[in-house]
């Protein structure tokens, strides 16, 4: 009985394996003659090669190369580049965009996978709904999400009319649960306020780097430009820019409003992976008004492209807390059919050399903001208690 027992065994290991050396005959012997007769030259081409051939199905061709160029980007594992169906994509471009419709929230894939606010814009849905920097979105509308499906998740949010509502799950400070629900509505990212708060100090805040578009016909640059020259005319001698919560935006509207206040020569420079250097200049002229400018962990790329070109010219003190370090550059590509990829296809570089991607911005003068406000946007802080604003006021007016 065990002699048969072991026989047993042996037939069974040897179907097995002769079941394996058949699969990887057919594999040696049919690919050539599909590689031959479909053109396929990848893998993707082999398994497209073989369903065509012999699968037993129907299957919708177009959703699965849909599926197989998500996948393909995905597997990168880099969170700013990414494939969009046409669909994300018509959402993607609608973020750089002055008005969508939407709740107002800027996100990224923390390094644990999940999708974290960096934050949300002042007045806006989310805004008014107290969702903070650092909350994690575990859900929404009841489906589970993680880094790996942040367009889908963005897409499941801004998905709807202004008017309805999305329901969302909250992760705070790592162990708080939250269900939040809140409508969209018309995200009109008005990028830049100003006001006169003291006797010659002007205070300007940029929220955002913008393109003209929409219902705005005013970029950002063009939007501060006319800030600081109204400031001027009603008395403002130096100004503190506050930058803080600045998640960044188009960088050639950052290189045009460091060109309003720097002399002439480098802004900022990109490196690819050639090595092929592209620069960003300044000319020679310049508005000279006395400056310090405000950042902090959420003060991110372009917002970092500016402030790290004031600062290596010595042309404004910077103030706060250390940026939030994102050095890398993306182009976007659209394709006939409506979708488009983001490429990460390049560092930039402040003007004296230094990448800070990963490492931020550090401040000229490091100020902490009072621990009850934790990670509370900078807008909603009382100014009485404001500490970083009160030491960018006290170093502009030695300037």
């Amino acid at each position: 009985m065990e002699t048969k027992g072991k026989i047993a065994a042996a037939v069974a290991v040897t179907a097995a394996v002769t079941c394996a050396v058949t699969v990887f005959a057919c594999v040696r012997f049919v690919y050539p003659a599909m590689i031959s007769a479909y053109g396929a030259s990848s893998k993707l081409g082999l398994v497209k090669a073989v369903l065509d051939g012999t699968y037993l199905y129907d299957y919708d061709k177009n959703e699965a190369d849909e599926y197989s160029a998500m996948a393909y980007v995905a597997s990168l594992n880099e969170p700013y580049t990414a494939y969009y169906p046409a669909d994300l994509f018509r959402s993607y471009n609608d973020a750089i965009d002055e008005e969508y419709t939407g709740i107002g929230v800027i996100v990224t894939v923390n390094d644990s996978d999940e999708i974290e606010v960096i934050s949300a814009y002042e007045d806006g849905p989310a805004y008014n709904a107290g969702i903070l920097p650092g909350d994690i979105i575990t859900a929404v509308d009841g489906e589970e999400y993680t880094g790996g499906s942040l367009d889908e998740a963005v897409e499941h949010i801004r998905g709807g009319e202004a008017g309805t509502t999305v329901e969302l799950r909250i992760l705070r400070d790592g162990s708080e649960e939250i269900n939040m629900t809140v409508e969209r509505g018309s995200i009109s990212q008005q990028s830049v306020k100003s006001e006169l708060i003291e006797d010659g100090v002007g205070y300007i805040r940029v929220s955002g780097f913008n393109m003209a578009s929409g219902s705005n016909e005013k970029s950002t640059s063009d939007e501060f430009k006319e800030a600081v020259e109204g400031l001027k005319a009603v008395g403002a001698e130096r100004i503190v820019l506050d930058l803080r919560d600045n998640p960044g935006g188009v960088l050639d509207e950052a290189c045009e409003m460091a060109d309003y206040l720097l002399p002439e020569g480098i802004i900022t420079y990109t490196e690819d992976k050639s090595g092929k250097r592209t620069d960003y200049t300044s000319d020679a002229e310049n508005e000279p008004i006395p400056m310090t400018i405000l950042i902090n962990g959420s003060s991110a790329s372009a917002s970092e492209v500016f402030t790290g070109a004031l600062k290596d010219y010595g042309r404004a003190e910077v103030i706060g807390e250390t940026s939030y370090g994102k050095g890398i550059v993306q182009n976007v590509y659209s394709f006939t059919d409506g979708s488009g990829i983001s490429v990460t296809s390049a560092k930039y570089y402040t003007p004296n050399g230094v990448c800070i991607h990963e490492t931020g911005i550090e401040p000229d003068i490091s100020v902490p903001l009072p621990e009850k406000y934790g990670n509370a946007y900078v807008s909603t802080i009382d100014r009485s208690e404001d500490t970083q604003l009160q030491k960018a006021v006290e170093r502009v007016k030695e300037r």
